[in-house]
Order: structure tokens, then sequence, then C-alpha cells
């Protein structure tokens, strides 16, 4: 019994020394099966890239399978490489579409990485365009940058905005952006950490921001005081007068308006502290005893703004006040005299017509608008850019007619300029009016700037490379 017990061990043992043998044992490869599974691999990879395309698609969908087109060719070399799929692509008598394997993996994919990131939101979108000629450098360019870190700053975004790359002849008007937003919205810790770092040259600058955002937000009057007291530049004094009389025309015209002052939007933001009031005649007198030419035109803008006609030698601040006076109160046949009237000076009748094609818009009278802006579509260039970007500024700040954005809004403007169309998205993403109906707005702007695949110069690292081909498509 013994015996027997011992060789029943002794056959299982043996057996199970045999069978993890067998187990590893490679699988004998079938031809068929590898050629069929290589070619399906090949057709999926195929379909990838004919059928999902730039323009029906976002860039994002498209990479995602873009990416499993290249995951399908690398398992099919490192896999199958002795299928005829395999010898094909090896050799490179196969395509991806219109594709070569290399140029896909190395430049289309790179390519496709980067319209995808810039069409990842508004601010992206807005920076691609402002990249888009990184030699040029005009008015134009620096008022989008303008518009990119007041977003950046509005969305608390404090660190991209203060690294954003700019020329050292901007570094001042790069700090201002942001500093402005900070003192607007109250945001303490970044205004002292601003503060902190201003040179000496340029305090007075920024102290007049802080003084005209403590101005318009209500804060308590010896707030001012002590900051006049601190730096008593003319610029600082002419900041919080500006600020006080941009509060002040928006609550007496809202209140001739019969609004809520709950309702009044100033500077981007809801109407604060609205029982703190300003005398602006007596505090005008008080800042400047003599008036200068820069105060004289704040009291002139100010008057202007709650109906008093200027005078014809007016600054053109105070001839734009008056056309939105006249807007706000519905006197569009005064406004249409006004702005034709020969009696405007000559520097001052493009930027009134811009402004009526503006005040046409946001009253929801497009047919008024498109008129004014004829002239400027047939001058063409900036004029006819300039007139494209006044309209759609009119129509994302309309209560009678709210724009709706839909996918092709954007790249359906009539604007060229890649900066001027970073200004409308910019200034569109500020609005409460901000709907959006169907897709993404971004990748048709993507498209419009940059299209297609053809003709792309290798990606600038090595690194750019892998991370657009080899990173995972999920």
């Amino acid at each position: 019994m013994l015996s027997r017990f011992r060789l029943s061990h002794l056959f299982t043992a043996t057996l199970l020394a045999f069978l993890p043998l067998a187990a590893t044992a490679a699988p004998v490869a079938d031809p068929a099966e590898d050629n069929a599974e290589a070619q399906r691999l090949y057709d999926r990879a195929r379909d990838y890239v004919t059928n999902i395309k730039e323009g029906d698609y976002s860039y994002a969908y498209i990479q995602f399978h873009w990416k499993r087109t290249q995951a399908n060719i690398e398992r099919i070399l490192r896999v199958y490489p002795a299928t005829p799929i395999g010898r094909s692509l090896a050799t490179g008598q196969l395509k991806l579409g219109e594709f070569d394997l290399p140029y896909f993996k190395d430049r289309v994919l790179s390519r496709l990485e980067e319209k995808r990131i810039a069409a990842y939101d508004a601010v992206n979108c807005a920076i691609f365009l402002y990249n888009f000629d990184e030699k040029r450098w005009d008015d134009t360019r620096r008022a989008a940058l303008g518009r990119i870190l007041e977003v950046l700053s509005r969305q608390q975004r404090w660190n991209e905005a203060l690294k954003f790359p700019v020329l050292d002849t901007d570094k001042a008007y790069k700090a201002e952006a942001i500093f402005r937003v900070a003192a607007r919205f109250e945001v303490e810790d970044m205004v002292k950490k601003l503060l902190a770092v201003t040179a000496d040259s340029e305090l007075p600058a920024t102290h007049a921001l802080l003084g005209e955002a403590l101005a318009l937000r209500g804060r308590a009057r010896t707030e001012i005081t002590k900051l006049l007291d601190q730096d008593s530049a003319e610029v600082v004094k002419l900041g919080v007068l500006s600020g006080m009389i941009q509060r002040e025309v928006a609550i007496q015209r809202a209140a001739a308006l019969r609004i809520s002052t709950g309702n009044i939007l100033l500077a981007g933001g809801a109407l604060q502290r609205p029982t703190v009031r300003d005398d602006i005649e007596a505090v005008a007198k008080t800042f400047f005893p003599q008036p200068t030419p820069a105060s004289a035109e704040l009291l002139d803008t100010f008057h202007a703004a709650l109906g008093a006609r200027p005078a014809a030698e007016s600054a053109t601040t105070a001839h734009l006040a008056y056309l939105e006076y006249l807007a706000a109160f519905e006197k569009f046949d005064e406004l249409e005299t006004y702005v034709r009237s020969t009696s405007l000076p000559t520097a001052t009748r493009e930027p009134a017509s811009l402004k009526a094609v503006e005040l046409y818009a946001q009253a929801g009278r497009l047919t008024d608008a498109e008129r004014h802006r004829a002239p400027f579509i047939k001058a063409g260039g900036a004029s006819a850019e300039a007139s494209a970007l006044a309209e759609f500024r009119g129509q994302i700040n309309s209560i009678e007619v709210p724009l709706t954005v839909h996918p092709t809004t954007f790249s359906s403007l009539p604007i060229n300029d890649p900066s001027v169309l970073a200004q409308a998205i910019m200034e569109w993403s500020l609005t409460p009016n901000r709907s959006i109906r169907g897709a993404a707005p971004y990748d048709s702007v993507v498209q419009k700037f940059l299209p297609g695949f053809a003709n792309i110069p290798a990606p600038k690292s090595d690194a750019v490379r892998d991370a657009a081909s080899a990173l995972k498509p999920y």
C-alpha cells in the first residue's frame, strides 16, 4: 500500500514537471490569420485617415483616431512584419490617404497636436491667432495682447498672465493690463504683489489705475485721499476723476432709463456700493483749480455722456460719449444726423462712423449698421476689418437681439487679420451674453488660418515629434 502511494506521487510530480513546458510552448503561426489581421489593422488605419477629415470633426476627435492609425501601423510593423502588408509598409509602398508614413508620423501628427491645442478654448484660440505672425508688432497686435491678458486675469490665471512672453518694450503695457483687472476686481493680494515690483518711474501710471479702480468700485473716498497723499501726480488725479465719471454716468443714465442699479454693468462687473456718489464738478475743481487739457476733456466727455451736445472742436472722446447717449435713449434720428454732420472734426469722423456701426448693431438695427459699414467695406483693408469688429462688438453686447454663437460664427466673420479676430473672441468671452449652440467655434477658426496638412516643416525637436505621435490616443 505504501509503495503504491509513493508511485502515485512520483507519477503526479513527473506530470506536473512537464505541464509548464507544454503551456509555454509557442503556438504554431498561421500565415493566413496573420495576413488577415495585418490587413484588418491597415484597412482600419486607412479608413480613419480617409473618412475622418478636417472640417467635418473637431481636431480633438480627429487626433484620437489618427493616433489610433499610427498605433495600428506600428503594431503591423512590430508583430506582422513578414506579411505582405507588413513588407509593403516597410518599403513605403503603402500610404495613409495622401500621406507617406514617415510624413504622417513626424509632421502630420505634430501639426494636428498644434491645431488641437489652438482649438481647445477661447484663450488658446486667441493666443494662436496672436502668435500667427510672430514677427509682426503693431497697435492691432498689441490690442490683441491686451485682451488676452485681460481674459487670463479675469479668469484668475494670474501665473499664466504674468509669464506671458512680450517684448521688453511692452513689459509696462503687460503689467498695466494685469494690474487694471486686479485693481478693478479688488484682488488685494495681486495688487500688493504687483505694486511691490513696480519701478518707481512707473508708479504714477500704476497709481492712476488704482485710483480709477477705487473710484469705479465705490470704495471709501478716504482711500482715494490716502492714495493722493502718497502720489499727487496729475495722472493719478486724472485716473481718479475718470473712474468717478464712468461710475456717475452709469448711475445717472440708469436712473433716467429706470434701470435698477443691480443691473448696471461697469468696467466688466456689476456696480458695487451704489450709494457712493460723487460731485464731479466739485471734484474736478478741487483736483484742477486751473483746468488742464486732459481734465477739460474728461469734463467735456462727462457732460456729453449725460446729453450735452459737445462743441465741434471737442475731443473725439466727447463726441463718442454723446453718440452713446443718443443710442441709449433711442434717439437714432439725431444720431444719424450727428454722424453725418460736416461740422465734425476730420479726425473724429471715422471713429464716429465706427461707433455708429457698433451702436446700431447693439440696438439690433443691423440694416443701419451695414449701411454705415458700406464705406469701410469699399475702402477694404484695415478699415473694413475695424468695421466688422465694431459690428460684432455691438452684437455681443446687444440686449435687443442676443447673439448665439454657432460652430462657424467666428470663422465666418469678414475678418482676415488674426489679431483683430483674436480681439473679437476675447471680447465675446467677457460678455454675459456668450451662448454657444452646437460644437465649439474654435476648430473652424484654426482651420481658416491654418488649413490642411501639406508642406509642414519638420517638428522643432524629437521630443515634440514623439509627444505628438507616440503617446497613446486616450
